[in-house]
């Protein structure tokens, strides 16, 4: 089974983050380079604000073909994109990693924790290895953020991450509890503002309120702005 497909222009991908890679974009603090491991559809990465790097690893490369033409759709090549057909693992082990580097990993979940006990990647992961990646990740120096059902084995090994937790629907249509594992504070800084709201309704208001902040703003003599930014600055905000 190819798990890469398109319905009218858009991916579809097993594990696929559908409407929550907005959720995840709002705990992403911000940073320089990018990196989504196990890649897949890509859904966070094609609607975050782009890093100046922005890395895209996954082992099955029909999957990362899909995605690297869905980001330069235009058909010029985006050089701030990289496109790596490759083992995780091997990955890991070939980098170096700083602390202005954001990791978001989506792995194929661990087969106990899904409805279904069924193959559906060409890379899936034995619990051996799940237990190995949350092991090297643990001792990376940069932020990450990795997606997964519950299971004992996260649970356990990632209780001093920072956690959150969503109710979402499936491609099949029946209702999931997805979970989103941080080895960071809630951020009180985003990379990307666009998706700020936890609905439709609420995205569009702070849209607007920060439309007529900054048109306030653009109007507003440059002493005039100096002294605001003066006086925030002396609260400590």
């Amino acid at each position: 089974m190819d798990p890469t497909t398109k319905t009218n222009g858009a991916i579809s991908y097993p594990g696929g983050k559908g409407q929550l890679y907005r959720h995840i974009i709002n705990l992403t603090p911000p940073h320089n380079t990018y990196i989504s491991l196990f890649a897949g559809g890509g859904a966070v990465l094609r609607h975050k604000r782009p890093a100046l790097v922005n890395i895209a690893i996954d082992v099955d490369a029909a999957a990362l073909n899909t995605l690297c033409s869905s980001i330069n759709i235009s058909g010029d090549v985006d050089h701030r994109y990289q496109f790596i057909n490759t083992d995780a693992f091997d990955f890991l082990a070939s980098r170096d990693f700083t602390p202005d580097t954001f990791m978001y990993v989506d792995p194929p979940y661990l087969l106990e924790s899904r409805k279904q006990h069924r193959h559906l990647y060409r890379g899936e992961l034995s619990a051996e290895a799940h237990s190995t990646l949350l092991a090297i990740l643990g001792g990376l120096p940069c932020r990450i953020a990795i997606s997964g059902y519950w299971s004992q084995l996260y649970a356990d090994t990632l209780a001093g991450w920072h956690h959150q937790s969503w109710r979402v629907r499936t491609r099949g249509g029946s209702w999931a509890t997805e979970h989103l594992w941080m080895n960071y504070p809630r951020p009180v800084a985003l990379h990307d503002y666009s998706y700020l709201g936890d609905n439709y309704r609420e995205r569009e208001r702070i849209k607007r309120k920060a439309t007529r902040w900054a048109s306030k703003w653009a109007g507003l003599p440059i002493l005039e702005r100096q002294a605001i930014l003066a006086a925030i600055q002396e609260t400590g905000l």
